[in-house]
């Protein structure tokens, strides 16, 4: 009997020593500290995740900035005799997106700053063999692009085209540079002068 006794309080003072020290323990709960680190780590990635977005939205401005669109397409309505003037009057606009063709001084005016490609021809009226004419794309009073149609008996069709680098509000346009042929054809798309925007900014 005594002994049944003496290990029934043995066993009563392990539980209560057991009980005791779980409700005395200074240890945090563990699920409260993994519901806190799964909270600091949400709250980071919700940080990641705006700052990724705001660049995303920055990039897309710029690349709508960069990519806007500015393109002209012009012929000459009849032919043009060019012994007194020597600018070509482009006068049936069929293409000007971004506005920047002019008709009243005949030439293109850069309505962004950036790299244009800029194509020009033409076709030569037909006389005695052996002339030529010598025309081209100027900006600012300075040939950047040239082409000669020579004559032999029957018109002749020369082209050119340039890359050029063109500030807002800088303009080309087309003239003649020499020769003795003054006569370019027009009707139709015997002569077109014509560019577009391949990428806007200030440097390159």
């Amino acid at each position: 009997m005594c002994y049944a006794f003496q290990v029934a309080v043995v066993l009563g003072c392990i539980t209560w020593s057991v009980c005791v020290q779980v409700q005395r323990s200074d240890d945090p709960d563990p699920l409260q500290t993994v519901v806190e680190n799964q909270g600091q780590l949400i709250s980071e990635m919700r940080a990641e995740m705006a700052a990724m977005k705001a660049k995303m939205n920055a990039m897309e401005s710029e690349i709508a900035g960069h990519h806007r669109a500015v393109a002209f397409m012009v012929t000459l309505p009849s032919n043009q005799d060019l012994s007194n003037d020597p600018r070509v009057k482009f006068g049936a606009v069929s293409l000007n997106v971004g506005g920047g063709f002019h008709t009243a001084t005949s030439s293109f005016v850069a309505p962004v700053s950036g790299l244009y490609l800029l194509i020009l021809k033409v076709t030569s009226d037909y006389g005695p063999s052996g002339r030529y004419m010598t025309i081209g794309i100027m900006k600012g009073g300075h040939p950047i692009a040239e082409t000669e149609t020579n004559d032999n008996d029957d018109a002749d069709r020369s082209s050119v085209q340039v890359i050029v680098q063109l500030k807002q509000g800088e303009s080309v346009w087309v003239q003649k540079f020499g020769g003795e042929i003054n006569v370019i054809w027009g009707n139709s798309l015997h002569s077109t002068f014509g560019g577009f925007l391949i990428q806007e900014g200030e440097s390159f």
